[in-house]
């Protein structure tokens, strides 16, 4: 299970990543239609259409990190990790919904995209190298040599 997790981490920062992506082809889709005018709601849509789908399908993947995590029995700090995104990734959404409403509040949503991105970067990196796993041991230097 704990192979799992590892693997499932690298296809989530890269789920992440795409995301992003899709965002930029939103916002550059938009900007190309706008040669003809104004673009309305159904233009809007369409150009993100993408990175909206895409965004739950991500949150589900968050939902399925802490799953893995518990199931892996990867240990409290990765488990609280993987709660951490989960939870970055539900106000992701919240943030979306709210920003067209209050655009303010919208603006806090590509910033905690790179909160998300951080964060599981992290956790990919930690697991991967072996960080604080249960059952290790940091390495210890050597004593200084004795002058005497």
């Amino acid at each position: 299970m704990r192979t799992i997790f590892r693997y499932w981490l690298w296809v989530l920062l890269a789920l992440v990543v795409l995301q992003i992506a899709f965002a930029g082809y939103g916002a550059f889709d938009v900007a190309h239609n706008t040669d003809g005018g104004t673009v309305d709601e159904k233009s809007f849509e369409d150009s993100f259409g993408l990175h909206i789908g895409f965004g739950y399908l991500i949150l589900l993947g968050g939902l399925l990190t802490v799953i893995l995590a518990l199931l892996a029995r990867a240990g409290r700090p990765r488990i609280m990790h993987s709660l951490v995104i989960f939870v970055l990734l539900i106000v992701q959404v919240l943030l979306a919904w709210f920003g067209f409403e209050i655009p303010v509040i919208g603006s806090l949503h590509p910033l905690n995209a790179f909160l998300i991105l951080g964060a599981v970067g992290a956790l990919t990196m930690r697991e991967w190298r072996g960080e604080g796993m249960r059952g290790t041991t940091e390495p210890v230097a050597p004593p200084p040599a004795s002058t005497a």
